[in-house]
């Protein structure tokens, strides 16, 4: 049974509703009986108690009874542009856009004041995969409601879309005041900022969201990724530690991961390989744990841990160039020399331009006694990369010891090999 208060209500809206309806047709009601006027307002009752109705259903997911509901609403002949966006709204949920796209166009034609029927005009043409056309309807409902979040944040998407990010962030930026309560306003600039590699600017956005919305799990985890990208391992870890106790957590692996090369970038090496070989357990096809495992596993001095990281890799993908680097370096930390290059020059037929492998190559036959092989490997490195400083390097001394940062005695970093995770 109908609460009281919900009763009320009811009786409200149809008086709302009606009174809508009223004044649409006002101006033919002057030249009508005082018979034909009373039916007519007997008309407007009732269709607004059947768009009540209607409205519930819809509420609850009952799209069938509210296509029935709204059929005898449509026999009325009434020009109430609501009933119409009704309809489209239920046909856009069965996917039907094109008659959804029908409905809309004649709520339009009824009241061209309301932003609603522009905005979901906006999203059938998303849906539709034609993003200008639906940026235009979005930013029109935008312009008749300036005050909806949603409506601005629908243009900004749309922009983001187009690749026009400049435009999205001074839209954002030009109303950060203004709706200085939204966390998704906060949430759309970080996201633009990623996606220019600015993650220092993106997670203290995301960071003020965190605040207005501290309960949010996605919107911490993308404060966690930034602050990761950004290089701030130490703030990125707490939360992610967090994260991992999750017990709704689908994708604990990646966390893991992320987590493990925060512990890296702290030098915390051992609390990474234990991430690193959660993660496995967690996830055993996960290639990037086994990878960041060999590398952990190299720092600790865990040497026969490491190598068989990246050969399980290779094991099931023959062509990992990442595991490829790694095995020998690996390799040459135990002083299988030979097996190293061997590996090495697999890893640079696969990738014969990175002027890497091919420094790498210089410095095992360096450390062989191969000079002349050495210095033909730097060679064929600068005309790989002549503006690798690296190469510039390694060619004016190439019969001293090697550089630090190809010691077979130290640990190459994170970025150089490749394992951590790509920005979104």
């Amino acid at each position: 049974m109908m609460s009281r208060i919900s009763f009320y209500r009811s009786l409200m809206m149809s008086a709302v509703i009606a009174g809508t309806l009223a004044v649409t047709s006002c101006g033919l009601d002057n030249h009508k009986s005082a018979h034909e006027q009373g039916t007519t307002s007997w008309n407007m009752a009732r269709l607004a108690i059947i768009y009540q109705l209607a409205e519930t259903q819809y509420k609850a997911g009952d799209y069938d009874k509210c296509t029935e509901t709204l059929k005898e609403a449509f026999e009325t002949k009434a020009l109430f542009a609501p009933m119409h966006v009704l309809a489209a709204k239920v046909n856009i949920e069965k996917g039907n856009l094109e008659p959804a796209a029908n409905y809309l166009n004649a709520a339009i034609r009824i009241n061209a004041g309301l932003p609603e029927p522009y905005y979901l005009m906006g999203v059938i043409y998303q849906r539709w995969q034609k993003p200008e056309a639906a940026c235009d309807y979005y930013n029109q409902a935008w312009q008749r409601k300036s005050d909806e979040v949603k409506y601005m944040l629908a243009v900004v998407e749309m922009n983001i879309t187009l690749g026009r990010l400049d435009e999205a962030q001074a839209m954002l930026e030009s109303k950060l005041v203004y709706f200085e309560q939204s966390a998704a306003v906060r949430v759309a600039l970080a996201r633009i900022f990623s996606l220019k590699n600015d993650y220092v600017t993106a997670s203290r956005y995301y960071r003020d969201a965190t605040i207005l919305v501290p309960e949010e799990p996605r919107v911490r985890r993308s404060y966690a990724e930034s602050l990761f990208y950004a290089g701030k391992y130490g703030e990125s870890a707490p939360i992610l530690e967090d994260i991992r106790k999750q017990p709704e957590l689908t994708d604990r692996a990646n966390v893991l991961v992320m987590l493990g090369q925060c512990y890296l970038g702290m030098r915390r090496t051992r609390d990474a390989r234990e991430c690193f070989q959660e993660a496995i357990r967690d996830n055993p096809s996960m290639m990037s744990a086994y990878l960041n495992l060999s590398k952990a596993c190299m720092e600790t001095g865990d040497l026969s841990i490491a190598l068989s990281a990246a050969k399980n890799v290779l094991r099931l993908e023959p062509e990992n160039i990442q595991a490829m680097i790694l095995a020998a370096l690996v390799q040459e930390k135990m002083n299988k020399l030979e097996d190293a290059a061997a590996m090495l020059e697999k890893a640079s037929q696969l990738s014969p331009g990175d002027s890497t492998i091919l420094c790498m190559l210089g410095l095992n036959a360096q450390r062989r006694g191969n000079r002349e092989l050495a210095a033909a490997y730097y060679v064929r490195a600068a005309a790989a990369n002549p503006k690798d400083p690296w190469v510039a390097e390694l060619l004016g001394k190439p019969a001293q010891e090697p550089p630090q940062k190809a010691s077979a005695e130290e640990p190459l970093g994170i970025d150089l090999l490749g394992v951590a995770p790509k920005a979104p």
